[in-house]
């Protein structure tokens, strides 16, 4: 069932997700209410289930990782297929797991040291669920592009690029722990990391300014059930004809345009793009997809949808950094 929100408390989502470490007395500030009155509603929100929980993107390429993707088709085997997710679940290097149906039943990306670590981590998946996996196709990130969810708040967007510049920083211990306690909280105090660890504010501090200007920590976010606020999630492929730089220029710019696009995934596989939406309808997510297509006819020769019903980043959190 979907649940009714007034400006404020879709206001206080949409920042939360832009920074969910913003002060309580920014947030209140930005919503015109006290900071008592923000507490309250977040609280509520929390009861209601739609905010989960506060966390970060981890950007794994400025710690010397590459990306390697699959996409799988999957048999019609219920106990095989939960077999199968709670596998990959419980490897560490697994950073986005998706359960959809569609063009695609299940999509993965890893981050791998080197491609014959992805080699022999594929060749044991399909050794594993040989009679599960129809159909596979394999990708690897270019890079990601995020913008905020203007469907909840009508504000300029601009794209913030993710996993586009491979570094190799070698996280010290005390740097680990502080990822590993803002990817579980990201509104923590930082007084409490530096009492678990023995450490001090201004240590705990300052190594968190060196993660964010390394791009290791990429954003706070904040965990929305967008289900609850009557959102379905839709993955889109775009194959294109050819893509000259002024298309893309074109095609981006014509995204961000779109309030249910949030993502616009570039990346090498037999398809081009995917776009990524959060819509309320199939018929809604329909038109997009027939106007975009009307809009870049002499380009896009095939669009294959998946609608995703489970969406996780890092499903093995409790393995991050272990």
């Amino acid at each position: 069932m979907e649940l009714k929100l007034d400006k404020i408390d879709k206001r206080i989502i949409y920042e939360l997700d832009k920074n969910s470490r913003i002060p309580e007395t920014k947030l209140a500030k930005l919503v015109n209410r006290s900071k008592e009155s923000v507490r309250y509603r977040i609280k509520q929100l929390q009861e209601k289930e739609i905010l989960q929980g506060f966390t970060i993107w981890i950007d794994p390429t400025k710690l010397g990782f590459q990306s390697a993707k699959i996409y799988l088709t999957l048999a019609n085997k219920p106990e095989e297929k939960q077999a199968f997710i709670g596998y990959v679940k419980r490897d560490k290097r697994l950073f986005w797991l998706g359960i959809a149906e569609g063009g695609w039943n299940a999509g993965l990306t890893f981050f791998v040291r080197d491609y014959h670590e992805f080699f022999d981590l594929k060749n044991e998946i399909f050794s594993k669920f040989k009679s599960l996996i129809i159909e596979s196709w394999t990708a690897v990130l270019v890079n990601v592009n995020i913008t905020d969810r203007k469907f909840l708040v009508d504000e300029e967007r601009k794209w913030h690029v993710m996993f586009d510049k491979k570094s190799s920083y070698e996280l010290e211990n005390i740097e680990k722990q502080i990822l590993k306690e803002l990817f579980k909280n990201s509104r923590i105090n930082i007084t409490e990391i530096a009492r678990k660890y023995d450490s001090t504010i201004d240590i705990i501090r300052s190594r968190i300014k060196k993660l964010e200007k390394l791009g290791i920590i990429f954003r706070y976010r904040a965990n929305v059930d967008y289900d609850k606020l009557g959102f379905e999630f839709y993955k889109t492929f775009l194959y294109f004809k050819n893509l000259t730089k002024q298309d893309e220029i074109r095609l981006m710019e014509y995204s961000k345009s779109i309030p249910q696009i949030v993502h616009l995934v570039k990346q090498i596989s037999p398809w081009d793009v995917e776009l990524e939406l959060h819509c309320k309808s199939y018929h809604e997510y329909n038109q997009i997809i027939s106007d975009l297509t009307k809009e870049f006819s002499e380009i896009i020769h095939k669009v294959a949808t998946g609608i995703v019903s489970e969406d996780h980043i890092f499903p093995s959190k409790e393995m991050i950094f272990e």
